[in-house]
């Protein structure tokens, strides 16, 4: 295999998947299961206030699920900067779409528009419930703007070391 051939990333991917799992814990001991579409009562050690992550808890999942996409992506597509600020900048629309899409007025007006087949569709099938019960909080857009831009300068930074 030459040098110019594709290969994946593993150290993004690697911090990715751990910062989808710290995402996972955030959810099983500070978030009811009823309100947690992928976490089965069972697994759950929500106890209620105190969280155990306390304030920053409620923005956190904004933060990490798109530092954690754009660091997958990134070590699956690509960590040269033009790649990565792509990546990143696309994360941040996709993220900031349905963070702005919760929003009560939006929600309403989006719904009617959901494919019936939506429905059958396992994650899918849950679609409506997160836009009309959904939260738009302006915070949430925040920190997915932080966390795309953290992800930029933590791969822009790595990659600087590599060359």
């Amino acid at each position: 295999m030459n040098d110019s051939a594709w290969k994946l990333n593993w150290l993004p991917i690697i911090i990715g998947l751990a910062t989808l799992f710290l995402g996972v814990v955030l959810y099983v001991y500070d978030r009811p299961a009823s309100n947690i579409y992928f976490v089965p009562e069972f697994l759950s050690q929500y106890q209620g206030e105190p969280l155990m992550f306390g304030y920053i808890g409620f923005y956190m999942p904004a933060f990490l699920h798109v530092f954690a996409f754009c660091l997958i992506s990134i070590g699956i597509l690509g960590s040269a900067p033009r790649m990565a600020l792509g990546i990143c900048l696309f994360w941040l629309f996709v993220d900031g779409v349905f963070e702005i899409a919760q929003h009560q007025d939006i929600a309403y007006e989006l719904v009617p528009h959901i494919p019936d087949w939506f429905k059958a569709i396992p994650v899918l099938e849950n679609t409506e419930d997160y836009f009309i019960h959904g939260r738009f909080d302006p915070a949430d857009l925040v920190a997915t703007l932080t966390g795309s831009v953290i992800a930029y300068i933590f791969i822009y930074i790595l990659h600087i070391k590599e060359l």
